[in-house]
């Protein structure tokens, strides 16, 4: 075969890259054919509670004001403990709200207005996750810090009834109502 030499390139190594040109936008095309990856799935594990609202400022629970703060790899995506050591984080299932202000929106509806202030104590979220390790189970775990009090760890978890997303929400409002509960009652 003669190739035919136009300036530095010869016309057979231009029909190649043309070749390829096509070749790549064909795989472009088909790559792009597949169907469109399912949609994200919002859930809402915050427990329902009689609301505390009713009462005013004056008739308000007296305790401290809690500065919630949440571990920085809790984010709305399911956290899903596979192993002693290993958790997974489900890009399709997530909760409407980070973990810190779901817990703060917990201890809201669950305590109502602040009574007379007895300080600010920090509660640190530092487990929000669905447990699989054994019997599938939810799990909340708190660090309770007050000033001048010892630390204090709070953890709730509730077993999973059933195997879908919706099932997991339900059992996460029942360990993190329980851990909010244990929060105001050890004050």
């Amino acid at each position: 075969m003669r190739r035919f030499v136009v300036g530095r390139f010869s016309v057979a190594g231009r029909f190649w890259a043309r070749g390829a040109v096509f070749a790549g936008l064909f795989l472009a095309a088909c790559i792009s054919s597949a169907p469109p990856a399912p949609a994200v799935r919002y859930f809402d594990p915050l427990p329902t509670t009689a609301p505390a609202a009713t009462r005013t400022v004056s008739e308000g629970v007296a305790g401290p004001v809690y500065r919630v703060t949440a571990a920085p790899h809790l984010g709305r995506e399911f956290a899903v403990r596979t192993g002693p050591r290993e958790l997974v984080f489900d890009p399709l299932h997530s909760w409407i709200a980070p973990p810190r202000e779901l817990v703060e929106a917990a201890l809201l509806a669950r305590r109502g207005p602040i009574g007379p202030d007895l300080g600010t104590a920090e509660l640190r979220v530092t487990a929000f996750e669905i447990d699989l390790v054994e019997a599938p189970r939810a799990r909340v775990h708190l660090v309770q810090l007050a000033p001048g009090q010892a630390r204090r760890d709070v953890e709730a978890t509730a077993p999973v009834v059933g195997s879908g997303p919706e099932d997991f929400a339900q059992a996460m409002a029942a360990a993190l109502a329980s851990a909010v509960a244990d929060v105001l009652t050890q004050r």
